[in-house]
């Protein structure tokens, strides 16, 4: 089963979605539960000129009011339902709508590590032909450094590569960047690199020689080979990110590995300035449903 949870309501992410599941089979909407707010879900059938007799068939569970945040309530109701052979994929949302404990979230990732109460749950990126994982995702810069251990290192990659040989495909060569400019240049510009290489040491006890770095942040996308299956280890957030999305723009998914089931999302956000126009880009939602339709088990289809 897919549990689509319904993200900020004035976002983009209901009309996405919407015009995705009309391209979808008929066994492929038998898959989908949509978590929402009506009064949202009719809001956009409004907006964007849709007879909700088009969505007949679209399994819907309503949102539990539990917070004046509809990313929120969603996301809890599916958290008590999904199973560990479910997808869950949330819609987008804005970094002030997830609420957890009274507190306030920077975003899925980090609603995910409090909820679990595991800080090593890891933001990993899928392209067409590019995965990326970040060590350390939405935190200061002035923090990055300080953060970043060896353990951290090792355990975020040891979460991706069984998850990703779990639910995608297994790797021939994982590349690490280093965290300073240049990759520290021999301790020039910083020493911090020495725990991507004990890192290193670490994990190829478990996996064998498949890793190399550290190696300049700024080039290490040049290392890019598409006869291999790779995973591009970034120390923090836009170093990753920049490269990713300059290549694939929307088409990329935007992956949370370590939690008892797999979420998707995609790689873009709310485009609050095109909430209610019809002129959303669904090419990302797309490539997300493409992906887990292939993740989703042949049992599971019948």
């Amino acid at each position: 089963m897919i549990y689509v949870t319904e993200g900020h309501e004035s976002g983009i992410g209901l009309e996405i979605f919407l015009k995705t599941y009309l391209l979808l089979s008929k066994e492929e909407k038998k898959l989908i539960k949509l978590i929402v707010k009506k009064a949202d879900l009719e809001k956009n059938f409004n907006d964007l000129n849709l007879s909700s007799k088009l969505f007949s068939e679209l399994a819907i569970i309503e949102n539990i009011e539990s917070t004046s945040f509809s990313s929120t309530n969603s996301l809890l109701t599916a958290l008590d339902l999904i199973k560990p052979e479910d997808i869950l994929i949330t819609l987008p949302t804005s970094k002030d709508q997830l609420v957890y404990n009274n507190v306030n979230l920077a975003g899925y990732t980090e609603f995910f590590r409090s909820y679990f109460n595991n800080k090593n749950i890891s933001m990993t990126f899928k392209g067409l032909a590019q995965n990326v994982l970040l060590v350390t995702d939405h935190i200061a810069i002035k923090d990055i450094s300080k953060t970043i251990t060896e353990d951290l290192i090792v355990n975020k990659v040891k979460i991706t590569l069984e998850n990703f040989k779990k639910y995608f495909n297994s790797f021939d060569e994982v590349i690490f960047s280093g965290i300073n400019p240049h990759a520290g240049e021999n301790g020039i510009l910083g020493d911090e690199e020495k725990y991507i290489k004990q890192a290193i040491l670490k994990l190829e006890k478990s996996y064998g020689k498949i890793f190399k770095g550290p190696v300049s942040g700024d080039t290490l996308h040049y290392l890019h080979d598409d006869s291999k299956k790779q995973l591009l280890v970034y120390m923090h957030h836009d170093q990753g990110l920049a490269q990713f999305k300059s290549l694939y723009g929307l088409l990329g998914l935007n992956i949370t590995l370590g939690l008892p089931f797999l979420r998707l999302s995609v790689d873009h956000g709310t485009a609050f300035e095109l909430y209610g126009k019809n002129k959303a880009n669904i090419s990302g939602m797309l490539y997300l449903f493409k992906q887990a339709f292939e993740v989703i088990s042949v049992d599971q289809r019948n």
